[in-house]
């Protein structure tokens, strides 16, 4: 295996790698006719706007399959969205295409696989706006040409292994039964891991894009990032396929949602948990030792916990208790009594995954993340909270 050390370049060194970057004749013609028009609109705060609007209106299109834990549905493309991204740089996607393909027969080797590239040409402008967004520090734009970018090569990906479309129930029994070493279950939805993928091939080749941005490195650059989400979605599809063939699928009960209300025990607690809130319970209701407990177990700030806290609705509570409750009692089966056990303890960092996951079809996290317009960090660290509320005063709830 081949461990990457870190490496710190001197000034000098820096300085001599960027004038030999700049002083390269043979990037020229790929800087002049695709990277400069493209930085030139990027450099103004509408076209950098447009850019960001017409990414915005690609992840809206997609949203109900982006908030999934897993894949579900084809990409959906907005209305002109391709054209607008070109006409936005002032391109003809014609032109365009025939100017990639004349530069790649010039400068990159018959070995490397490049028709993908010119088959998304897209790809080449949304890896420039992330290049850019790099060079100065533009979160904003660098998370759209992230999304876009990843967005467009997933949309190829599951084109590949399900030209047809997939069967949910069967991709949700495949997803449930995949450990935690998987990176599309430590991400937790769609966006994160697509947007993660990017991000770690993006971060093999940072430096060469940054030095030396030409065709040869866009088109190994992007092919990276198509092979990575290939060998993920070939591994998935795997392991999808041996399920199609065992006809192992999720159930679809209709009762499945009040499957958790099971016992007036469990009713009881709940409904007594949410009174101890309602009536101002100052664990809850006050920025004490709860939050700082929790800000520390989840790296956020206390003040910003607390304050989310108090805008979650009573209904959405009372779903997060629901969700907690159902996971550890009936899912994993154990007692009331169990909550005051080391079981439940440990079990307490790991609560959002859980129950983010617990009832198929029915998200906690993204969801509460558009409506309460917070962090999934924050969301996550709440859940936890909910879970630590639930622990200090489950005696008084049981009573």
């Amino acid at each position: 295996m081949i461990t990457l050390e870190a490496y710190f370049p001197s000034e000098d060194d820096c300085l001599s790698m960027i004038q030999e970057a700049v002083h390269d004749a043979s990037n020229d013609e790929f800087r002049q006719s695709v990277v400069d028009p493209i930085i030139k609109v990027l450099e103004t705060s509408s076209g950098r706007n447009k850019y960001v609007d017409y990414g915005d209106a690609f992840l809206e299109s997609n949203a109900l399959m982006l908030a999934k834990e897993y894949p579900t549905k084809a990409v959906s493309f907005p209305r002109r969205y391709v054209d607008n991204l070109f006409e936005l740089f002032g391109f003809e996607l014609k032109t365009f295409k025939s100017t990639l393909h004349d530069l790649i027969r010039k400068h990159v080797s018959a070995t490397n696989n490049f028709q993908t590239l010119l088959e998304n040409p897209s790809n080449v402008i949304h890896t420039v706006a992330l290049y850019y967004s790099d060079m100065t520090l533009n979160r904003k734009l660098r998370d759209s040409a992230r999304q876009q970018l990843g967005l467009s090569v997933y949309h190829n990906m599951f084109a590949k292994y399900y030209p047809k479309g997939c069967n949910e129930q069967v991709m949700a029994y495949t997803y449930m039964n995949l450990d935690g070493s998987w990176n599309i279950v430590k991400s937790e939805d769609m966006i994160t891991w697509i947007g993660q993928t990017i991000e770690t091939v993006y971060g093999c080749w940072r430096t060469k894009l940054s030095l030396n941005i030409s065709i040869l490195v866009t088109v190994k650059f992007l092919n990276g990032v198509r092979n990575a989400f290939n060998q993920s979605m070939r591994l998935l599809t795997n392991k999808y396929m041996k399920n199609i063939e065992a006809n192992n699928m999720v159930g679809t009960d209709s009762g499945q949602d009040d499957e958790h209300l099971v016992t007036n025990n469990f009713i009881t607690l709940r409904e007594n948990l949410m009174r101890m809130i309602k009536n101002g319970d100052p664990l809850y209701k006050t920025n004490g030792v709860l939050y700082s407990g929790i800000s520390r177990l989840k790296n956020v700030k206390a003040g910003v916990l607390f304050d989310f806290a108090q805008k979650v609705s009573s209904p959405d509570i009372s779903r997060v208790i629901d969700n907690i409750l159902y996971v550890f009692l009936v899912k994993e089966h154990n007692t009331i009594e169990d909550i005051n056990s080391t079981k439940y303890i440990g079990r307490i960092t790991n609560m959002p995954t859980a129950i983010d996951r617990a009832i198929q079809g029915k998200p906690i996290i993204i969801p509460y993340t558009k409506k309460y317009k917070a962090s999934s960090e924050i969301v996550k660290a709440f859940i936890c909270l909910v879970a630590t509320f639930i622990l200090k005063r489950v005696d008084d709830a049981k009573k």
